[in-house]
């Protein structure tokens, strides 16, 4: 017993002294513009009936020189706003229209659901869950990307109201 003892003792000690795995690493870019690498881009599906959504993606500047994102277009949606969520005058949170996206040196900046985005009006109809639209980015540094953004789907009206149904329960 003693010895089984010391081998659990033994081995919980090298475990401990083991080097730690290396963090993941970001995902690759799907694009460069200068010294700003886009990465994890994608566009919400509109809702049935709606040609109004927003699409994400992250933002590394790799330089020691700031950027700012200042346009988005695509053939095939009428047209792109930048956009952030905000707390408004009335402390309830709202959108507004940006005329830039600051991109600090050497920093990330992720576009995300209920942060910066863009908002695209006039998509196309009948995109389809697994499609792409293509968006180019200008940046104030004068470089532009092109970007393939796949198309991935909203949470379904169903989840959407048990969500809001559990967001609503009151437990202790």
């Amino acid at each position: 017993m003693k010895r089984l003892s010391s081998l659990l003792l033994l081995a919980a000690s090298l475990t401990a002294c083991e080097r730690a795995a290396p963090p993941p690493q970001a995902l690759p870019p799907v694009a460069r513009a200068g010294s700003i690498d886009i990465s994890e881009p994608r566009m919400r599906l509109p809702l049935p009936g709606r040609d109004q959504t927003a699409a994400y993606f992250t933002l590394l500047n790799t330089s020691s020189v700031a950027d700012r994102l200042v346009a988005a277009s695509s053939p095939h949606i009428r047209s792109i706003e930048l956009h952030a969520h905000m707390k408004g005058a009335n402390g309830m949170m709202e959108m507004r229209a940006l005329t830039a996206i600051e991109i600090p040196p050497e920093s990330v900046v992720p576009l995300s659901p209920g942060g910066l985005h863009l908002m695209a009006k006039g998509v196309k109809p009948n995109l389809k869950a697994g499609e792409s639209v293509d968006i180019v980015l200008r940046f104030a540094s004068g470089q532009s990307a092109h970007i393939a953004v796949p198309v991935v789907v909203n949470p379904s009206p169903d989840m959407r109201s048990k969500d809001k149904a559990k967001a609503g329960e009151h437990r202790h």
